[in-house]
């Protein structure tokens, strides 16, 4: 079960590999049956996802120039075998053939899906078309990489030295984070940025941080410009529109829509012009009343740092007071045990030698033993890609167990303390385990949908926005609470001001996640400068303007390098979802109710082997209302 931390030859590898898995690909094509078309494709499917995605994670988050050239290597031809298989007339025609035979519930659905999913990788396209489209999805490929490649380059380049007195603001906890044997160093690294943000007095520093931050990976020069992604992104968004127009698409996100659960393109513009139309009017009171409070023009650079002295005003506490109370082995701690109350499992650490000093290795079984393995990597570090993420090595595909990575960039130990993490990060940490319990607490016995894989991008972050709302329930908090001095949880007190400040300015978080989506869609649906696009688009969401060196879109790896594109949408559809269903297992009874394990069963246990939202409609008697949502984050 443990992946190979080490690995040599990779282009070698995978070349052989893919040579071979073609071999079986081109016998699966003559199949008749499930076991000789289906899993003898998902079987030399896995063989080489191991390897990739080890590959893939390592480049992530143990970057190196040597290793990444190499690593560059394999993606063309990583992409050229899926292509192969994905235009394979012969296997296409094999499962059109197994779809008329007699087949379980969960197999006619995963045939149903690879079917249609033949059609949207081309294969009915001939000649050149079909040669055309097989390379974008090449460029595409290396475009990806090259985009996150730049994106931590030139996050990594920019850092300043600066004194004590400079660092007005800051507690011992701020400080020590950034104290070096030259002085205190400022990075762009998240947390690091995060905390200027928040807690620096110093305006000017403010907006130097702010300004490098925003013009990372462009052509402004704050950072190197050559690290600038703007053609990248160009050529992308290009090749995405040429790729759909040969599938007989009008535009990328006609395309996109196609893999969701969503009907049309229309009923989420409608659905995202609808949360912008109920969140406006709060939103505006919201930073009315953060204008007043600061008595200045109020710029980007001013928003973080305002934001917390209203919060404090308003609730009569610090983010900073909070977070000596969240150390790591306690959140850790708290996090399993909630998890275990949830879904009768449990989760314990074991010493196993990773890629990193400080992964963490995690068992997770049940009364009947091993479930899966999760392999954690919490703090922030330089050859890191930044934000927080959840990927899967292996399925469960007997005797093998699901194994999954689990990433964030949170604040790290230091010499003299442990980690103490933000409550934010907690959220985000609450986050990733529930997209990595989705693929592991699987009963399906089909690779291709086991755990995440199969599940309509729309769906995806149910699972994970789901197990947010546990962070903030007051018996959980009791659990994941303990000062790292006195063993102290989290007094009522604070308790109750932390639940009072929950949706502090959610109106606008609201509005800004809705630019975001609708930017996503309208991008891949316009041939105009994708900065252009989103002019136009805050232009009906902004409340706040934008700086002209803002180059935002330049770094935006879930749309340029990751799964998102024409798909952003897919977090606010999906916490809809989300909401709805924690709501109703409140209402069952909560943790450890009868509800809470349906959930477990209609949802975590099912993945993609059928359909995603009657299995939602199984599970909670009905569709799910976007009030819940609004409800959620406290607008109404």
């Amino acid at each position: 079960m443990k992946p190979n931390f080490q690995p040599k030859n990779i282009v070698k590898t995978i070349e052989k590999l893919t040579r071979n898995g073609l071999k079986v690909v081109e016998k699966a094509s003559l199949g008749t049956s499930w076991n000789s078309v289906v899993a003898a494709t998902d079987q030399t499917a896995l063989e080489l996802d191991k390897f990739t995605s080890v590959n893939s994670h390592l480049n992530a988050v143990m970057f190196s120039d040597e290793f990444n050239q190499q690593y560059e290597k394999t993606l063309p031809i990583i992409t050229n075998f899926y292509s192969n298989i994905s235009t394979n007339k012969g296997l296409y025609q094999a499962y059109k053939t197994l779809k008329k035979t007699n087949l379980n519930k969960q197999q006619q659905h995963i045939v149903k899906d690879v079917i249609k999913s033949f059609e949207l990788s081309g294969v009915d396209l001939e000649g050149n078309f079909a040669h055309r489209f097989k390379s974008i999805k090449k460029k595409l490929s290396l475009l990806s990489n090259e985009f996150s490649r730049n994106v931590l380059k030139s996050t990594n380049e920019w850092k300043k030295i600066v004194d004590k007195d400079e660092l007005k603001g800051y507690s011992d906890n701020e400080l020590e984070k950034i104290k070096t044997d030259k002085g205190y160093e400022l990075s762009l690294q998240m947390p690091v940025y995060m905390d200027v943000m928040t807690y620096l007095d110093n305006r000017d520093l403010r907006e130097e941080v702010y300004r490098a931050y925003v013009s990372r990976a462009s052509e402004l020069g704050i950072t190197s410009t050559d690290y600038n992604n703007k053609p990248i992104m160009d050529e992308i968004l290009s090749l995405r529109a040429e790729m759909a127009n040969i599938l007989g698409f009008e535009h990328y996100a006609q395309l996109s829509i196609m893999s969701k659960m969503v009907s049309t393109i229309d009923e989420v513009l409608q659905f995202l012009y609808n949360l912008v139309e109920r969140s406006k009017p709060q939103a505006q009171l919201e930073l009315e009343e953060l204008k007043k409070l600061s008595g200045i023009d109020l710029k980007p650079w001013d928003f973080g740092f305002y934001s917390e002295k209203l919060k404090e005003q308003k609730f009569g506490f610090k983010k900073s007071d909070l977070t000596p109370y969240f150390p790591e082995s306690s959140v850790l701690n708290g996090l399993f045990s909630t998890i275990e109350n949830l879904y009768q499992i449990k989760i314990e650490k074991i010493q196993q030698d990773s890629y990193h000093v400080d992964v963490k290795v995690l068992n997770v079984s049940d009364k009947n033993g091993l479930i899966g393995r999760i392999y954690l990597d919490l703090y922030a570090r330089r050859n890191k890609r930044s934000g927080a993420w959840m990927t899967d090595y292996q399925p469960l595909i007997e005797p093998h167990k699901p194994v999954a990575f689990v990433v964030c960039n949170l604040n790290s130990y230091t010499k003299d303390k442990p980690a103490l993490f933000e409550f934010d990060e907690i959220v985000t940490l609450f986050h990733e385990f529930g997209h990595a319990l989705h693929h592991l607490l699987t009963k399906v016995k089909y690779p291709c949908a086991a755990g995440i894989s199969g599940v309509p991008w729309d769906g995806v972050e149910l699972p994970s926005q789901y197990m947010e709302f546990y962070a903030f329930e007051k018996q959980v908090i009791a659990l994941i609470s303990k000062h790292y001095k006195t063993g102290q949880s989290l007094p009522d007190d604070l308790f109750n001001k932390l639940i009072a400040s929950k949706n502090f300015h959610s109106a606008l978080a609201m509005l800004r996640q809705c630019e975001f989506s609708l930017w996503d869609l309208k991008t891949h649906m316009s041939n105009s400068d994708t900065y252009e696009v989103l002019t136009q688009v805050r232009s009906e969401t902004a409340l706040m303007d934008s700086i002209d060196e803002n180059r935002f879109l330049n770094t935006f790896g879930h749309i340029f390098s990751g799964s998102y594109a024409a798909g952003y949408f897919s977090y606010k559809w999906a916490e809809v979802l989300a909401a709805d269903a924690y709501y109703y297992v409140q209402g069952e009874g909560g943790i450890g109710s009868n509800a809470s394990k349906d959930f477990l069963y209609n949802i975590l246990e099912i993945g993609g082997s059928l359909n995603f939202m009657q299995q939602y409609i199984k599970f909670r008697g009905k569709e799910p209302s976007i009030n819940a949502l609004l409800q959620a984050n406290g607008i109404f």
